[in-house]
């Protein structure tokens, strides 16, 4: 069978990771074969337009060469003993030997001036910088064996308290570089590694900016329009390419996208695979998605810090990294942050938290206390609940009786209308009682009294037909709600409005006659009760 995917679809798929294609390719050999060719040309094509590095010298200066580390677009890393002190360190070497070009060697001596700056423990310490007999540009600088900041939380599974505990660590050295004049720029997860103790160091400030005591900048490398640093970590002012608007604040932004990943394992927006104009829109004008939005318990104080360290604006962010710092601080120690105007409740809930102890034995108190007051007024409780059951009891016997005695009465037709009062006294307990069962039949036999027999003896001039109506819709009330049970009864009720509401019975009360259409209604109801009720529309 042929295969409808078209080289161009296989091509582009395979440029993109499109999820789509590989999943065809686990079920199509004709695609796998074309795929195989189409990688393997495309790996020659990359290293064909690779630049050879040079190969691994055996010394840089005075160091000895053990291993390549890595290497970048500025320059190369080796693994290197020095003889004295003994010790392995991290030689980086610029790329171009003594033919480097202006701008990339002025980024690597800031990197170094930068470096001299700084001693910090979090921070990766220059030693040593030069150039070698062949004229290539170098430093020496501590050997850092450890993992990238998020693949070492998620390999450890690391909770979230120390996980915030390690971005202290990470702010806490960024604000001594502050201190110190630097910003660095190009802060994410893969520029710090954790060590074996746990501990971050912060490498490469290969972007740094060095600024004196009130704020100037000391050196520039003329980078207007040039974006510099990593897209996701990247805050607006450095995506717009402006060197002017870039001040502590920026690396506040990028420390606030490092506090999202590590929260949520995601980054605040998704530019990985976005044409550069678009991902520069995205993180200038679009909001970061809630971090409660991936985990609910993210939701408050945390949430609230770190959106507060993603705004657009540098002037509604942290001004400092130290308070960003600061706010993390007070989280972990279940005080209010300082992010938001906080409310009396709010104060009150951390206060709470932070002496859960004294408040456990003051509630413990409080409740022993209600407990004494509780079971000092048991008895006095349960008598006035036995006396109200008692009260109950007795009137529902009388209403009971009243029910009967107006029975006796109805059968009587010299006594007929001396039953309504009894049936309306039972019916005032029944309702007060709420016993629907007694209600409803109750109500169908006041209505019977009230309507049939003076309607069966000629229509009475002492009837009352408001009181009428109004019982008869009370009592369709009633009966609907009891279902199947009150088919019948509800059948009668409808028989009984239309009899009241005709001419006939009505005499000239006009205010009390129906429409011609409102009668056909009522009878078309009627009908259709007296259908729905029949012993066939049961049984069906």
């Amino acid at each position: 069978m042929t295969c409808e995917l078209t080289e161009e679809d296989l091509w582009s798929g395979l440029d993109r990771g499109a999820l789509e294609v590989e999943q065809h390719l686990t079920c199509c050999t004709t695609c796998r074969q074309r795929a195989a060719q189409f990688r393997a040309g495309m790996a020659a094509i990359h290293e064909a337009s690779t630049p050879r590095t040079a190969p691994m010298p055996a010394r840089i200066g005075s160091y000895v060469v053990i291993r390549r580390l890595g290497e970048g677009g500025m320059g190369i890393v080796y693994e290197a003993e020095q003889d004295a002190p003994r010790r392995l360190v991290a030689i980086k070497v610029v790329r171009g030997g003594r033919h480097v070009d202006e701008y990339r060697l002025r980024l690597f001596e800031r990197e170094a001036q930068t470096l001299g700056r700084l001693r910090h423990p979090s921070i990766a310490a220059i030693y040593h910088g030069g150039r070698t007999d062949d004229g290539e540009h170098f430093f020496a600088m501590e050997l850092v064996q450890g993992v990238p900041l998020t693949q070492y939380v998620r390999d450890t599974r690391m909770p979230r308290r120390d996980r915030l505990r390690l971005f202290q660590e990470i702010a806490q050295a960024i604000n001594y570089a502050h201190q110190r004049g630097v910003i660095h720029r190009d802060l994410k997860p893969t520029n710090i590694l954790v060590d074996n103790d746990g501990h971050p160091k912060i490498l490469d400030f290969g972007l740094a900016r060095i600024t004196d005591a009130d704020g100037s900048l000391t050196t520039t490398t003329h980078d207007a329009g040039r974006i510099m640093g990593t897209l996701p970590y990247m805050s607006p002012e450095e995506a717009r390419g402006n060197p002017d608007e870039i001040d502590v604040r920026s690396d506040v932004y990028s420390l606030g996208v490092i506090l999202y990943e590590l929260m949520t394992e995601h980054l605040p927006y998704v530019v990985k695979r976005t044409a550069l104009p678009e991902a520069i829109r995205v993180i200038c004008e679009d909001s970061p998605r809630k971090p409660s939005a991936y985990d609910r318990t993210l939701r408050g104080d945390l949430e609230t810090i770190a959106l507060k360290a993603l705004e657009k604006e540098p002037s509604r962010r942290y001004q400092s990294a130290a308070a960003m710092m600061e706010d993390v601080e007070r989280y972990l120690s279940d005080q209010p942050i300082l992010a938001r105007p906080a409310s009396a409740l709010y104060h009150l809930s951390k206060l709470i938290v932070r002496h859960r102890l004294f408040f456990l034995a003051a509630a413990a108190m409080v409740a022993a206390v209600v407990a004494v007051a509780y079971y000092t007024e048991g008895f006095e409780r349960e008598r006035r609940v036995a006396m109200e059951n008692t009260m109950d009891l007795n009137s529902l016997q009388v209403a009971v009786l009243e029910k009967k005695l107006a029975e006796e009465l109805h059968h009587d037709d010299a006594k007929l209308m001396e039953a309504e009062p009894h049936y309306k006294n039972a019916l005032a307990i029944f309702r007060k009682l709420n016993r629907e069962g007694d209600v409803a039949p109750t109500l169908m036999r006041l209505a019977e009294l009230l309507i049939v027999r003076p309607a069966q003896e000629g229509g009475s001039k002492d009837l009352d037909y408001e009181e009428a109506e109004a019982t008869l819709l009370e009592s369709l009330d009633w009966v609907r709600r009891r279902g199947p049970a009150g088919y019948e009864q509800e059948r009668k009720a409808l028989s009984w409005l239309l009899t009241i509401y005709s001419p006939e019975c009505l005499d000239d009360k006009e205010s009390f006659k129906l429409t011609e259409e409102d009668l056909r209604d009522l009878e078309n109801r009627v009908a259709a009760s007296a259908q729905a009720n029949s012993p066939n529309s049961r049984k069906n």
